[in-house]
């Protein structure tokens, strides 16, 4: 693992507005895309995931259109840190990003799929599934009341913070330095 760069520039005027730009392009198209393909999939309150495949495919493109927006401050300070002016190390950076969270989606469809084949039909709308629905919508409003909220948010709003002490050169660097802020997402998400 190498330091930061000896030379950090931090021109505030100059931010990368094609990387933004790009970013937010992405997440058009993720919510152009995942609402042309829901049209028409409401099998009432409790629908099927479908594949892996299918899942898989939704979630990689469902999460441009909702987590970029939220990652372009660390991804466009990311490509001002740079020593070199890099189109590529940038967009590997994001590609690091998208990986973990799609690697979470594959743990959630495993543990979706596990729980409903563990649970049989008593997660179905008409009987446990809402109350379970209930349930986990009431612990989410009492997690956004707590300090671990805050906590979790405070490690995901410091890309300055991040990208010093997880700063590593190259195309690898950048993929890794991706992976790792997608995780430091995922786990602020988890409430871990």
């Amino acid at each position: 693992m190498t330091t930061a760069p000896q030379r950090i520039t931090l021109a505030p005027a100059r931010t990368r507005l094609w990387l933004v730009a790009l970013l937010l392009v992405l997440a058009g198209v993720g919510w152009w895309w995942t609402i042309g393909a829901m049209r028409g999939m409401d099998e009432g309150a409790w629908t099927s995931l479908g594949t892996l495949g299918w899942f898989l495919g939704a979630w990689v493109v469902m999460m441009p259109a909702m987590m970029l927006p939220s990652a372009w401050p660390t991804a466009t300070l990311y490509s001002r840190m740079l020593e070199e002016r890099s189109a590529v190390l940038p967009l590997l950076f994001v590609v690091g990003y998208l990986a973990t969270w799609t690697a979470v989606g594959v743990i959630a469809f495993t543990l979706a799929d596990a729980g409903g084949n563990v649970a049989g039909g008593v997660l179905a709308w008409d009987r446990a599934g809402r109350w379970l629905a209930g349930a986990t919508l009431l612990t989410a409003a009492v997690y956004e009341l707590t300090p671990l909220k805050d906590a979790c948010l405070g490690r995901c709003r410091s890309p300055f913070g991040f990208l010093v002490g997880a700063w590593q050169d190259g195309a690898t660097g950048a993929l890794w330095m991706g992976a790792k802020h997608g995780a430091r997402g995922a786990s602020a998400a988890a409430g871990q």
